[in-house]
């Protein structure tokens, strides 16, 4: 392992538990593979911009995503 990722796990096991478990969730649904074709996504996208725009999908706010604000 590099430095790099000593210096990564290192801070990642500094995290308090729920942060942890965040990150270890990221970490691993980043590995996952999405076994949809190019085409099944770019349907997928295609319907979910529809939706937005007919407003039948109102979608989230930032709060929603991210948190409170800094």
């Amino acid at each position: 392992m590099s430095l790099t990722s000593v210096y990564l796990a290192e801070e990642a096991l500094a995290l308090p538990p729920a942060e942890r478990e965040t990150l270890a969730r990221l970490l691993l649904e980043s590995i996952t593979t999405d076994r949809r074709s190019d085409e099944e996504i770019r349907h997928e996208l295609i319907s979910r911009f529809s939706r937005l725009q007919s407003g039948e999908d109102k979608g989230s706010t930032f709060e929603e995503v991210f948190g409170e604000p800094a």
